[in-house]
């Protein structure tokens, strides 16, 4: 065997971990994967148990070091992880957790984030004009307000991240990625900005949440005798910083420059790409300035509602037990480009952007009862290839270029849907050797750079992922789709008008 360095890997997802070992060349030499389960402990709030996290690594991890030689088990050089995010946990001074995680799902907390972009204050030009319900501090005002007791007597409150970190190396510390897009952490105002968090009624924040901040890639500590001991890791290995699971999967998917966009094509979608300038665009997450790569910017877009619009239509038809998967695509198909007429909009669980209205809500327009259900499916596909083709449109009219776009997620599975995403949005759709496990690539290639394998991202990109097939955009079909697309643009400002003018009865 050579001396090729090996890293150890792992993805905290909203349903299970993924642990894997990755060489220096991009090698996956072994997975494995656990799950852990949800809890749902009122209308609109998302919880897991933070043991479980824990448990399920340690399993994974031994499960995938398993498959190792004795060799490669020496040659494990370092650590790295992501996790999802605003994933929030109360800890005291132990760093014992103190009551369930506040998953970052999790909804509660929209009064806070109202009251949060009432303020208007500049350090929301830095993440897209406005604060989200689903982020960290949002969430801690929650507390604060409905919970003191809990508040009182909570040390810190922590990311999932921060937390499994502290547990592998004993140093409690924050990645950047984290507080600079959930955080309200910001560069240019010197990073946290006191009259902000003291306007917000937060101004012990110093107190509450971890203010000391690594870079992605800098060493977070050692892995501690006793997470050796717990683990099977090897006692004294770095531990380098991670990040939020879909930023560390960009990375993963080798998108380390300008002119491409990630795409996490899942239940939800997440787009992501990097700007060398700072842009402040309208409907668009960001800039997040350093959030993975230094003096790179991040722009975000995203769908709430993609993936899971499909597994919706699909367990309506579902006491069909003929019907396979298949039988819908070929369906599909048929329909052709339009749905034979049909325009869905894709805001079934409302609008994360460019819009971001949680109170929009899911259409299918020209409905007639000669329509099949070939063609509902069809609408309904194409609809999400309209949200993303609305959100590169807005970036792109904000100043970023968009060449090609490099997705991962189940989508990736799905032929007919990922022509129909490139036709529209008139873009090459590339798919690379990281497509299926793009969060831990992403983790291997930040341990690479740190481990000085390679000079920088772009280089350990060119060893370690490489395009495996690439869906090319058809320009007639995307000319028929363009006039179709003016349309569905024209019901989302119907849409937008509508809920506008009944918000008060949605209870905001």
């Amino acid at each position: 065997m050579n001396n090729s360095k090996i890293f150890l890997c792992a993805d905290f997802g909203t349903q299970g971990v993924r642990v894997g070992f990755i060489d220096e060349k991009g090698m996956l030499i072994s997975v494995a994967e656990e799950a852990y389960p949800l809890l749902y402990p009122c209308v609109g709030c998302v919880e897991q148990n933070t043991e479980d996290w824990f448990t399920a690594f340690v399993r994974a991890q031994k499960k995938a070091a398993r498959q190792l030689s004795e060799n490669q088990k020496k040659a494990v050089a370092s650590v790295c992880i992501c996790a999802t995010s605003s994933t929030v946990i109360p800890i005291d001074k132990q760093g014992k957790p103190l009551a369930n995680a506040v998953m970052w799902m999790d909804c509660r907390a929209s009064k806070q984030a109202d009251r949060i972009n009432a303020t208007k204050d500049e350090v929301l030009k830095f993440c897209g004009g406005e604060s989200s319900a689903e982020w960290l501090i949002a969430k801690v005002l929650w507390i604060k307000e409905n919970k003191p007791e809990l508040y009182k007597q909570t040390w810190k409150f922590v990311e999932q991240l921060d937390w499994i970190n502290y547990l592998l190396t004993d140093k409690l510390a924050a990645s950047e990625c984290n507080a600079v897009c959930k955080g309200h952490y910001v560069s240019k105002f010197g990073g946290w900005k006191n009259d902000f968090f003291d306007s917000i009624g937060f101004a012990d924040y110093t107190e509450k949440i971890i203010t000391e901040i690594y870079p992605v890639g800098s060493v977070v500590g050692y892995i501690s005798k006793k997470a050796s001991k717990e683990t099977g890791i090897p006692e004294g290995i770095p531990v380098y910083e991670g990040g939020i699971d879909a930023y560390l999967g960009m990375l993963g998917l080798g998108v380390v420059n300008e002119n491409s966009l990630a795409a996490i094509l899942g239940t939800s979608f997440v787009h992501l790409c990097f700007s060398k300038k700072e842009i402040h665009m309208p409907g668009i997450w960001g800039p997040y300035c350093n959030a993975l790569i230094k003096d790179f910017y991040v722009i975000e877009g995203g769908q709430i509602s993609a993936g899971s619009v499909i597994k919706w239509f699909r367990n309506l038809t579902a006491n069909d037990s003929e019907l396979t998967m298949e039988t819908l695509a070929n369906e599909a198909a048929l329909s052709g480009i339009g749905a034979k007429g049909l325009v869905a909009l894709d805001f079934f669980q409302g609008n994360r952007t460019p819009y971001k209205n949680p109170y929009l809500s899911g259409q299918i327009r020209g409905l007639r009862l000669a329509h099949t259900r070939g063609d509902i499916y069809r609408a309904l596909m194409e609809s999400v290839g309209y949200g993303t083709k609305n959100i590169i449109d807005t970036m792109e009219k904000g100043g970023v270029n968009i060449q090609k776009i490099v997705a991962c997620g189940g989508v990736t599975k799905d032929p007919l849907w990922l022509s129909i995403l490139a036709d529209i949005c008139q873009r090459p759709i590339s798919l690379v050797n990281t497509s299926s496990y793009a969060g831990i690539m992403g983790c291997a290639l930040v341990s690479a750079v740190s481990e000085r394998v390679y000079e920088n991202h772009t280089a350990a990109a060119k060893t370690m992922i490489h395009e495996t097939s690439c869906v090319r955009p058809d320009a007639a079909s995307g000319s028929e789709y363009e006039k179709i697309f003016a349309r569905y643009i024209s019901y989302c400002m119907e849409e937008i008008e509508e809920k506008n003018e009944q918000k008060d009865s949605y209870g905001k």
